[in-house]
């Protein structure tokens, strides 16, 4: 928090759903039997993380699984005390309400864009389920797919109803494969949520920042949550930081300086 940090005036935000914990050990802790409903209440939450391009975690906050707005304005809230305002140009964020609500409420001059890596995400998942490769996919289907991306990263709603309108037509006058009908019903459910966003001022962004985040750490927990002794703890831990030794610091008094060489001036 207290660190000074650099950012390309780009903050992203996103919400983890943690659905695991240790049911067992809990229950021995506090002597009693949980029912599912007490254990959903009491451990499933979800965190919600502010951080920079270069993934660097801002802050965070845990709510209930389905937080509200208010849930999340004290991290906005944080944030905005943090850094001038005239500071923060952009802050990226899926479709959820409660961190549009909460961005518009302590943010209202900000502009707010839309992940839209999910929907790319999903449209080339519907190809590869389909066919093994690229160079397998026909021509019609490239044609086809390749419109659907153009739909999604449409930044204005005249451009969006454009792209539609072509898929629309791709869909009654060529041969196209099972993977592509799939995909164009899948953009017809997109193409509505995302002409309401772009009618309130949202622009469309691809950048996975939040995505990368949230998998490193869910890497690091489960990889914790296999060891079964200390020492397995102990040479994971000196594994990572071999691994990143010669990786500088980006903040704080340390920047440019990397632990090994931290360790030497302060250790000798």
């Amino acid at each position: 928090m207290n660190q000074g940090v650099s950012f390309e005036e780009t903050l992203y935000v996103d919400g983890n759903w943690i659905k695991n914990g240790w049911k067992k050990k809990l229950e021995e802790f506090i002597g009693t039997k949980l029912t599912k409903k007490e254990w959903k209440k009491m451990r499933y939450k979800s965190v919600y993380v502010v951080a920079t391009k270069e993934k660097v975690i801002l802050d965070f906050e845990v709510t209930e699984r389905l937080p509200t707005i208010e849930a999340l304005m004290p991290l906005f809230i944080r944030i905005k005390n943090r850094f001038p305002e005239d500071k923060i140009k952009k802050i990226v964020s899926d479709e959820d309400k409660a961190i549009i609500g909460a961005v518009k409420m302590v943010f209202p001059e900000v502009t707010h864009s839309f992940c839209v890596f999910h929907q790319l995400k999903n449209v080339s998942k519907r190809y590869y389920e389909e066919f093994s490769s690229v160079e397998e996919i026909p021509d019609n289907d490239k044609i086809t797919y390749n419109e659907i991306s153009q739909l999604i990263l449409s930044d204005t709603v005249i451009s969006a109803v454009a792209h539609i309108q072509k898929i629309r037509e791709f869909n009654s006058d060529l041969e196209l494969s099972e993977a592509s009908h799939k995909a164009i019903s899948y953009a017809e459910e997109i193409f509505s949520k995302n002409v309401s966003f772009l009618k309130k001022g949202f622009t469309p962004e691809t950048d996975n920042t939040m995505e990368q985040i949230f998998s490193l750490i869910c890497d690091i927990v489960d990889k914790v949550r296999s060891f079964k002794t200390d020492n397995g703890l102990t040479n994971f831990c000196y594994n990572l930081f071999t691994f990143f030794n010669k990786r500088c610091f980006s903040t704080g008094k340390w920047k440019g300086f990397s632990p090994l060489m931290r360790a030497r001036f302060q250790y000798g």
